[in-house]
């Protein structure tokens, strides 16, 4: 598994765009596809399609689908979307135990490198980091300080 620098914000942009142009198109949708419509860098593109599979937003067989919470995506507002990333999280193997480590009092940084080599993640460790960072935030499941956030 690969993970790049990339946001929330590049995975909904993902999710809306695979609905856009599978509703659009009788063509399959593939990541190319998606990387001319949104005119960002193909790199980006995929990293966000990647966690995007990841977190169960899309499918990805012979082209890109979305999940039923790849459509809830859609038609959520932000709240009920940093709530649907929150539970998708909860459940995500890495993602789960990176939460988990933190909540054991292991620092973030300390917890990414953990979760990179339990799971042999390809990428730059700092943009590992910044995604899963954004990530968490976004979900409010730790704060800006790195830390769990108090219920």
């Amino acid at each position: 598994m690969r993970i790049g620098k990339i946001t929330a914000k590049a995975i909904i942009e993902c999710v809306e765009a695979i609905d856009y142009l599978s509703t659009d198109s009788k063509e399959p949708v593939t990541s190319e596809k998606v990387h001319e419509y949104l005119r960002m860098s193909f790199e980006y593109v995929n990293d966000a399609i990647e966690v995007a599979i990841l977190l169960q937003f899309i499918s990805n067989g012979n082209k890109l689908t979305l999940s039923p919470d790849g459509k809830k995506l859609i038609k959520s507002t932000t709240k009920q979307s940093r709530i649907l990333f929150e539970k998708l999280m909860q459940k995500t193997t890495p993602a789960k135990q990176l939460i988990e480590l933190i909540h054991e009092g292991i620092e973030l940084e300390d917890a990414n490198s953990n979760i990179i080599k339990r799971f042999e993640i390809q990428g730059n460790e700092k943009e590992i980091l910044y995604s899963f960072r954004n990530l968490l935030i976004f979900a409010n499941i730790i704060g800006p300080e790195g830390v769990i956030k108090k219920e």
